[in-house]
């Protein structure tokens, strides 16, 4: 290995590689894992006692404060934005609504909901609790824009499973050639027309008939709510709240999953180091629930989100005996900008090497290169057999 595995270093927070990949001329600087020890940052304010105190009881892992936090201020702060404009429709108050709302909490909310689908926020049992663990993609989904009742066939079902298989998973990215916009535009396309259809007809041929119910119904809802926006409320309520967070969050996903799955290894699709990637050490992670620790969430989708920075500790070795790309001080979005503007040589210049084999600036150039390449055939096994947990809730 050229790095050894993770050791002590500045203030107690462990060194786990250097930049650059590794050949004569191209180490640099040491890289430590700050994400361990950094002060999370989606929650906006604390709610009163008595709210935190009802919370505690009630989730199902106490760890998950922060989701349940965020939930809450969304409640009290955006909810009665969006009946003041419901009140006195205008463009320029929506307008406000939109950009303010969505600058606070989009990032925040989608991470949120997508952590407490994979594990339940709440204790499972009675009614009221099974509610309760649906409202993140029953009720407070569609305020961002996201059709109800609809993600946890997407994600959970489809994208973990086939993961990210092309003829399976409806946000795959490996048919395209992950460096041009034009294949973005035609990705985003047939997200925002497909899966309308596909989501219903996934679960149909597979039988799967209360996820075709749940989906069919979620897609039901949505339609008859915005009608019911424009019809009984007004356009400025309709169009601020319904037809644009649509269009935002629909483009918002698919940027940030094809960032996500830019990178595919072409002879190892489905090796879920080989797949994605992680990036460090960057804000993002601390509004994001430690998103950028993406290889781990795809090698096992029940890990805690607050327990990525350790199981990256831990799993270091895996990371370089598999090739896996690592980026410091850089999140998806800007992994995603650099690759629609060609900027290859920036993305090596945040390579970290953790233990892989070791590279030239030019080669590294080449192996990214080689993964964002459209594959022609699909259906490769993980050569790398790993234990995955089941993706069904806890």
């Amino acid at each position: 290995m050229c790095v050894p595995p993770a050791k002590k270093g500045r203030d107690g927070v462990p060194m786990i590689g250097r930049m650059g990949g590794g050949a004569e001329g191209c180490v640099g600087k040491e890289v430590y894992l700050d994400d361990l020890t950094a002060i999370r940052n989606e929650a906006l304010f604390a709610p009163p006692r008595f709210v935190s105190a009802w919370l505690k009881r009630n989730l199902n892992d106490a760890r998950d404060m922060e989701i349940a936090v965020l939930l809450f201020n969304i409640a009290v702060t955006m909810w009665p934005a969006a009946i003041l404009l419901f009140v006195y429709p205008s463009h320029i108050l929506g307008s406000v609504y939109f950009a303010l709302f969505n600058a606070l909490y989009l990032q925040r909310f989608i991470l949120a909901m997508h952590y407490s689908t994979h594990r339940r926020l709440f204790k499972p049992g009675s009614f009221a609790r099974e509610t309760l663990n649906r409202l993140n993609i029953c009720l407070y989904a569609p305020m961002f824009g996201i059709p109800c009742n609809t993600y946890r066939l997407h994600h959970i079902v489809m994208h973990h499973v086939d993961n990210n298989e092309w003829d399976k998973d409806l946000s795959a990215t490996e048919a395209y050639q992950r460096d041009n916009v034009l294949h973005w535009v035609c990705y985003w396309v047939r997200f925002m027309v497909g899966s309308w259809v596909e989501l219903p007809f996934y679960a149909l041929i597979r039988k799967r008939w209360n996820l075709f119910l749940q989906v069919t119904a979620g897609f039901a809802l949505t339609l008859s709510s915005w009608y019911a926006a424009w019809h009984y409320g007004s356009a400025p309520f309709a169009v601020w709240t319904c037809f644009v967070p649509f269009l935002a969050v629909s483009t918002a996903l698919m940027f940030g999953n094809w960032s996500q799955h830019a990178f595919v290894c072409p002879v190892n699709p489905r090796c879920n180091y080989r797949l994605t990637y992680a990036v460090l050490n960057h804000p993002d992670n601390q509004r994001s629930y430690n998103d950028g620790f993406h290889t781990l969430h795809h090698a096992n989708s029940m890990i805690h989100w607050s327990e990525f920075p350790a199981k990256f500790i831990e799993k270091l070795d895996e990371h370089a005996a598999r090739d896996a790309l690592v980026f410091n001080e850089i999140g998806f979005f800007h992994v995603g900008l650099a690759l629609f503007f060609k900027a290859h040589g920036y993305l090596a210049d945040h390579y970290v090497n953790v233990g892989q084999p070791k590279r030239t600036r030019e080669e590294l150039i080449a192996l990214m290169k080689e993964r964002l390449r459209p594959m022609r055939s699909w259906g490769n096994k993980d050569e790398f057999p790993e234990s995955k947990k089941a993706t069904k809730a806890a």
